[in-house]
C-alpha cells in the first residue's frame, strides 16, 4: 500500500468481536492491523461499530445500535487507552513505530437498517455521538471525531442528523457519493456541502470515506448503479480522483478513501466483492486489476 501511494487506511474495528462479553476486550484481530499500519507509516481510521449481544437494545439484530451509548463511549475509552498517544499498544511493543490513532469514525452508514436497525436513525445516533465525542476528547482531546459515512441521498442524512442536534459533536463529517456518473460523485459532494452550509457548519471537513465503482458488470446480470467493467473501473477512478483533487479545497474534502484495497471478486450478490484495486485469489495469490495502475499513478502523484 505504501509504494502504491496510500497514506490512510480505514478498517472496521467490530466491537461485537472485541469484547464479546462485557469488561472482556481480546485485541487479537486488530492489534496486528495496527501495527502493520504503523510499520508502513500509513495512518489508521477505524470504523467503530457492530454492537455485542450484551449491550445491544435488540440482541438478536445484529444490526441493532447499543442500548445505552454510555456503553460504546466506554470501548472508545478502552480502544484509546490502547492505541491513542499513552496507549499500551505502544509501551508494549517498543519496537513498532510509535504512530497513535487520532481519528474515530463513530459508525457506518446508520441511516442504511443493514447497519442500523431503529430507523428514522437520527436522534438515536446523534445520542450515541455526543457520548462518544465526550469519551473521545476525554481520553484525547486531539483526537477527531468523524461522522458515520452516508451514502445514497447522503445531503438529506446530513440535514437530518443537524435537526436532530448534531452541530459541534463532530470534527469531521464523511460521505459516500456512490453513482454511475464520475461528474455525480462532485454533484453528491456539493449537495452535502450545502447541506453543511443550510445547517449553519459549513466550514465543517468532509470526507468521502467511500468512493468507488463495481467491476463485476457481465452478460446475463442486472448490474447495480454503480457497477461496472474492469477496464472501466480503472478509467473511471483516473477521472474521478483527479477531479475531487483538483477541487478538493472548494469543496472542504480533507481525505478520499477508495472502497476498498483488495476483494475475492466471486461472490456476485456482493457488488463490493468486485470493487477492490487487488483480487485475492482461492489459492492465496493476489494479482492487480487495471485500477490499481490507475490509482498508483493518481496517489503517487500527490507526493
Amino acid at each position: 500500500m505504501a509504494s502504491t501511494g496510500v497514506t490512510s487506511l480505514r478498517a472496521p474495528f467490530y466491537w461485537s468481536h472485541i469484547e464479546q462479553q462485557r469488561g472482556h476486550l481480546s485485541f487479537a484481530a486488530v492489534d496486528p492491523l495496527v501495527e502493520a499500519t504503523a510499520r508502513a507509516h500509513i495512518d489508521l481510521l477505524p470504523i467503530v461499530l457492530r454492537t455485542p449481544s450484551w449491550a445491544a437494545a435488540n440482541p438478536p439484530l445484529v444490526n441493532s445500535p447499543p442500548a445505552d451509548p454510555a456503553t460504546y463511549a466506554a470501548f472508545l475509552t478502552a480502544l484509546i487507552k490502547r492505541y491513542g498517544p499513552d496507549g499500551s499498544f505502544w509501551s508494549s511493543h517498543p519496537d513498532v513505530p510509535k504512530q497513535p490513532i487520532r481519528a474515530w469514525q463513530i459508525w457506518n452508514e446508520p441511516n442504511h437498517d443493514r447497519y442500523w436497525s431503529d430507523q428514522p436513525f437520527a436522534a438515536g445516533y446523534v445520542r450515541l455521538a455526543r457520548a462518544a465525542r465526550a469519551a473521545i476528547k476525554k481520553a484525547d482531546p486531539g483526537a477527531l471525531v468523524v461522522a458515520a459515512g452516508f451514502a445514497d441521498r447522503s445531503w438529506e442524512s446530513i440535514a437530518q442528523l443537524y435537526r436532530a442536534g448534531a452541530k459541534g459533536v463532530f470534527d469531521v463529517i464523511a460521505i459516500h457519493p456512490y453513482t454511475y456518473e464520475v461528474k455525480n460523485v462532485l454533484r453528491l459532494v456539493r449537495y452535502a456541502r450545502r447541506s453543511l452550509k443550510q445547517a449553519g457548519d459549513g466550514s465543517r471537513p468532509l470526507w468521502l470515506t467511500e468512493v468507488t465503482w463495481s467491476s463485476g458488470r457481465r452478460p446475463g446480470h442486472t448490474p447495480f448503479p454503480f457497477e461496472t467493467t474492469l477496464t472501466d473501473q480503472a478509467k473511471r477512478l483516473s477521472e474521478a480522483l483527479p477531479l475531487l483533487i483538483g477541487q478538493r479545497k472548494a469543496l472542504g474534502v480533507d481525505r478520499i478513501y477508495w472502497e476498498n484495497w483488495i476483494s475475492g471478486d466471486s461472490n456476485h450478490a456482493n457488488p463490493f466483492d468486485f470493487s477492490g484495486l487487488r483480487v485475492l485469489r482461492a489459492d492465496g495469490s493476489v494479482r492487480s486489476k487495471p485500477a490499481y495502475f490507475a490509482f498508483k499513478k493518481v496517489a503517487l502523484a500527490q507526493r
